[in-house]
């Protein structure tokens, strides 16, 4: 039979391989750190999101956007629908017209964002 004897780089893929992930085991905690820090915006951006759905009902429904403000917890109506913003959470909408509307959306964190309809 024909044998072969190893040598140093018959290993070399293995301890790459190894080597790789090793390296990605050690970034976990900071994925999961900016992950953590990703999802504290999360419900601000959920709440601007049902606000312009329903804002865009009641444009379809009753011809016109309504000036609403709903801060932290407080539960505003919005039509014929009821919109209760999360904690530490404001969404301020304001009228551009008859037919739009910009939605604008704060967390207790500082974070700030707005989207406005067409």
């Amino acid at each position: 039979m024909n044998q072969r004897v190893p040598t140093q780089g018959d290993r070399l893929p293995l301890l790459i391989t190894l080597g790789v992930f090793v390296v990605m085991l050690a970034c976990l905690p900071l994925v999961w750190m900016l992950d953590a820090d990703i999802d504290e915006d999360r419900p601000m951006y959920q709440d601007m999101l049902r606000m312009q759905n329903l804002q865009a009902l009641n444009v379809v429904n009753e011809g016109r956007p309504e000036d609403v403000t709903a801060t932290d917890g407080e539960a505003v109506k919005v039509g014929a629908s009821e919109f209760t913003a999360s904690p530490g959470v404001t969404v301020v909408v304001r009228a551009v017209d008859e037919n739009s509307f910009c939605v604008s959306a704060s967390n207790d964190l500082g974070e700030r964002a707005e989207r406005c309809s067409e």
